[in-house]
């Protein structure tokens, strides 16, 4: 199977080139490329001269715009499986096997990187882990299935995924729900898998408190916004 793995990155200078080189030692035969967010640091720069292509907007568009551009890019150069990877530092190369091989084996369509399940590694912060709860609850109730982590960027997607938001659904993504429920509505398998993760090394997140409570207020909308899409999407 062809494997993309998708490094999302915005101001990343100080992560990215200790993300790709975790990524490059730990490679069993998957391409690389970066998604830059209209960085106006070096973030471009050191992932050229590390030799790893990179897809960038123009401005800065927010992380789920990012992920809007590694489906229409995956879709159009026929990967098999596409992998979210956060250029933060976050996510462990050593872990990409765990959320792939449910897809190799025919069991997935949807993988998703939990940290919850064995809790194991960083866990976030305090006020996000109320909210990942709180949406983790919704979501499980949603597609009759238990969820912990409904907003891991750490996730896999098969072909058919990767067709559904790179060609069918021509709409803006706005957060890890949508994405969740539309492609449940669709009719893929989806699969939480145990996983560690990292703190971030250096900078900081974009999900600070007034960031945290405006992004919890859209994903409320958004839930909305997916029932009244779910005949559509089938």
């Amino acid at each position: 199977m062809n494997i993309l793995v998708a490094i999302i990155a915005y101001n990343e200078e100080a992560n990215i080139a200790d993300t790709i080189h975790d990524l490059q030692s730990n490679n069993f035969g998957y391409d690389l490329i970066v998604i830059d967010d209209g960085s106006y640091d070096r973030t471009k720069k050191i992932c050229q001269d590390l030799n790893v292509p990179v897809l960038s907007h123009s401005m800065n568009i927010g992380s789920f715009g990012a992920v809007k551009t590694y489906f229409i890019y995956a879709f159009r150069y026929q990967y098999d499986i596409l992998c979210q990877f956060d250029g933060d530092g976050q996510h462990i190369a050593a872990e990409l096997s765990t959320i792939i091989d449910p897809i190799r084996n025919k069991q997935a369509d949807y993988v998703i990187g939990s940290r919850y399940i064995e809790k194991h590694g960083y866990q976030s912060t305090a006020l996000r882990r109320t909210g990942i709860k709180l949406f983790s609850k919704l979501a499980s109730r949603t597609i009759g299935k238990k969820i912990t982590d409904s907003t891991s960027g750490f996730r896999a997607y098969n072909r058919n995924v990767i067709e559904l938001f790179g060609k069918r659904y021509p709409y803006e993504i706005h957060d890890t729900i949508q994405l969740l429920l539309l492609a449940h509505y669709h009719g893929a398998r989806i699969q939480e898998v145990p996983v560690k993760m990292k703190a971030r090394q250096h900078g900081t997140s974009e999900f600070n408190a007034v960031h945290s409570v405006k992004y919890f207020l859209r994903v409320f909308v958004n839930f909305i916004g997916c029932s009244l899409q779910k005949n559509q999407i089938r």
